[in-house]
C-alpha cells in the first residue's frame, strides 16, 4: 500500500511540476495582452531558429517576410526575453525616425552583456540633449578629414599580404582592412592586423563577442542575474580598460584621427569617449568588413560586372592614386555599392526605440496599428530590403536599380526604402565614411586583381552569413582566388556602358 501511495505522491509531483512549467511558459511566451492583436511571429518556430543558431537574415526571410508581404506593417517578435514590434513598412520607418522626440532611443537592458562592453552614454544609445551633445562632437571630428590616403595605405599593405595571389579568406582579410582602418584613422593607434594574425587586442575583443554570442543567455537574458558568467564579466572588464588606455595615450600624443579632434571638445567626459570609442570599433570595423565581404562576393558571381567596373576605375584614375575627385568619377561602383548593401544589409535592423506615450502607426496601405506606451520598435532593415513591394526580384543583384536611364550617374532612391544607414536625424553619422573607405579599396582591388570563386566554394549557390546574435549580417568563411592582373586604359576595349542591365 504504501508503495502505491508512494507512487501517486510522484506522479502527482511530476504533473505539478509539469503544469508550473507550462504556466511559466504561456506567461513567458505569450505576449501581453495590450499587444494580443498585433500579428505576431510563432514563437516554436523562433525558439527553434535561435537554438540551431539559425543566421539573423535567414529567419527574417523565413518568420518575418510573409508578413510583409501579406500587407501588414509591423509583425511582433519574441526576442532577448520580450516582444518587440518589428517595423516592416516604409512608411511606418520614416514616420518614427523622423520624431525623434515621439520615438528616442530605448534605454538598454541591464541583463545583457553587450551593454557592458558598448555602454549606454555614447552617440548611438543617448537621447535628447546628450544626444545632440554627442552628435555635435563625432560630427565636427567625422567633418575635419576624410582619410582616404589612409585607405590607400592600408590597402597597397593589404595587397603586399596577398602576394602573387591565390585562394584566401577573403571575409577575413576584409575584416583584419577594416580594424587597421578604424584603428589609425579613429584612433591614431595600429592594430597591425593585417600582417600580424594574433594580435592580442583583436584575439581578445573576438573572444568577447563570441562569448557574449550563447545563444541560451540571448533568448533568456535573465540568467545573467541568475547564473552570472563572472569569467567573461572580468574578460569584458580587461578589453574596456584597454580601450581606456588607448584614450590616455591619445591625450598625451594627439594626431591626425577622430579620436584626436573629438578631445578638443570639453563637452564630454572619459566614460562617454571611451563609450563612443567601443561603438566606433564595432561599428566601423565589423559592418564595413561585411559590406566589402559582400562587394567582392558579387562580383565574383558577376564577371562581367566586375569587367565593367574596372574599366570604369581605369577610365576615371589611370595610374593615379584613389582621391576626393576621382572617387566622384565612379557611378557604376557607386551603384554596385549601394546594391550589396541592399542585398546583404550588414545590420538588419536598428536599435529599438519606445515612446512614453500610446502611439498610433500607420503604413502605406493604410492598416493602423496602435501600440500602448513604451512598447519596443525596431526597424527591420532587411524585411524592407527584401519586400517585394519596394523591389522587384530582392535576391537578385541588380545595380541598375540606383542608376539613371542614361546609365551615367548615380540615381536618387527613396531614403525610406534603401537604409542600410537608417534613416533621418540619427542615421550613422560615419555614413561617408565608409562609403569612401568602400570606394577605395575596392577601387584598387579592381585595378590591381581579378577574382572568382573556387569551385567549391559553400557560397556557390548563395551568400552565406554567419551566425550572429547581434543584428549583424556578415560573410562566413568566403574564400575567394584572387589573380593578379596587369590592367591599363589600354587594356580595356569595352564601352563602359555595354553590358546592360539585362545581360
Amino acid at each position: 500500500m504504501s508503495t502505491i501511495v508512494t507512487a501517486m505522491q510522484e506522479h502527482w509531483v511530476l504533473l505539478t511540476a509539469v503544469g508550473l512549467l507550462v504556466i511559466a511558459c504561456r506567461r513567458l511566451f505569450t505576449p501581453p495582452p495590450e499587444l494580443a492583436h498585433l500579428p505576431r511571429v510563432p514563437v516554436l518556430p523562433l525558439l527553434w531558429s535561435y537554438f540551431t543558431g539559425e543566421v539573423e537574415d535567414v529567419r527574417i526571410k523565413r518568420l518575418l517576410l510573409p508578413f510583409a508581404e501579406r500587407g501588414e506593417g509591423v509583425v511582433l517578435v519574441y526576442a532577448l526575453g520580450r516582444w518587440i514590434v518589428h517595423v516592416l513598412d516604409d512608411k511606418i520607418a520614416k514616420d518614427i525616425s523622423a520624431d525623434i522626440v515621439t520615438w528616442p532611443k530605448e534605454e538598454p537592458p541591464d541583463d545583457l552583456l553587450l551593454w557592458r562592453l558598448v555602454g549606454k552614454t555614447n552617440v548611438i544609445l543617448s537621447n535628447g540633449i546628450n544626444w545632440q551633445r554627442h552628435s555635435r562632437v563625432v560630427k565636427s571630428a567625422l567633418q575635419r578629414n576624410l582619410p582616404i590616403e589612409d585607405f590607400v595605405n592600408l590597402a597597397n599593405r593589404l595587397f603586399r599580404v596577398m602576394g602573387d595571389g591565390g585562394k584566401m579568406q577573403w571575409d577575413d582579410l576584409a575584416m583584419r582592412f577594416t580594424l587597421d582602418a578604424v584603428g589609425s584613422t579613429t584612433f591614431g593607434w595600429d592594430f597591425n592586423s593585417i600582417e600580424d594574425t594574433n594580435t592580442p587586442f583583436v584575439k581578445e575583443y573576438s573572444h568577447v563577442m563570441d562569448s557574449i554570442a550563447n545563444p541560451l543567455y540571448i533568448v533568456f537574458p535573465g540568467l545573467e542575474r541568475l547564473i552570472p558568467r563572472r569569467d567573461i564579466i572580468r574578460k569584458i572588464d580587461a578589453l574596456i580598460a584597454k580601450f581606456t588606455n588607448i584614450l590616455d595615450q591619445k591625450k598625451e600624443n594627439k594626431g591626425n584621427d577622430m579620436l584626436t579632434y573629438m578631445l578638443e571638445e570639453p563637452e564630454m567626459s572619459d566614460v562617454e569617449f571611451r563609450d563612443n570609442m567601443v561603438v566606433f570599433f564595432i561599428a566601423g570595423h565589423d559592418t564595413t568588413a561585411g559590406a566589402m565581404s559582400s562587394l567582392v562576393y558579387f562580383f565574383a558571381k558577376h564577371p562581367e560586372m566586375q569587367v565593367r567596373a574596372r574599366a570604369e576605375v581605369l577610365a576615371a584614375m589611370g595610374t593615379d592614386e584613389p582621391n576626393l575627385d576621382n572617387l566622384h568619377d565612379l557611378p557604376f561602383i557607386q551603384a554596385c555599392i549601394r546594391e550589396a548593401l541592399r542585398i546583404n544589409t550588414p545590420i538588419v535592423y536598428m536599435v529599438p526605440r519606445a515612446s512614453a506615450r500610446p502611439a498610433e502607426l500607420v503604413s502605406a496601405l493604410g492598416k493602423r496599428y496602435v501600440l500602448p506606451a513604451n512598447t519596443s520598435v525596431i526597424l527591420n532593415i532587411c524585411a524592407i530590403h527584401y519586400n517585394p513591394r519596394y523591389w522587384p526580384s530582392p535576391s537578385s543583384f541588380k545595380p541598375e536599380r540606383f542608376m539613371n536611364r542614361d546609365d551615367k550617374e548615380i540615381a536618387h532612391v527613396d531614403a525610406g526604402l534603401w537604409m542600410p544607414f537608417a534613416l533621418g536625424p540619427r542615421q550613422c553619422p560615419a555614413r561617408n565614411f565608409a562609403l569612401y573607405e568602400m570606394r577605395t579599396l575596392i577601387s584598387m582591388l579592381l585595378r590591381e586583381w581579378e577574382w572568382e570563386l573556387p569551385a567549391d566554394s559553400p557560397h556557390m549557390d548563395g551568400l552565406k552569413n554567419g551566425f550572429s546574435p547581434f543584428a549583424l549580417s556578415l560573410p562566413k568563411n568566403m574564400d575567394v582566388v584572387f589573380r593578379r592582373g596587369n590592367f591599363s586604359r589600354s587594356d580595356v576595349k569595352m564601352d563602359l556602358h555595354s553590358i546592360g542591365p539585362d545581360q
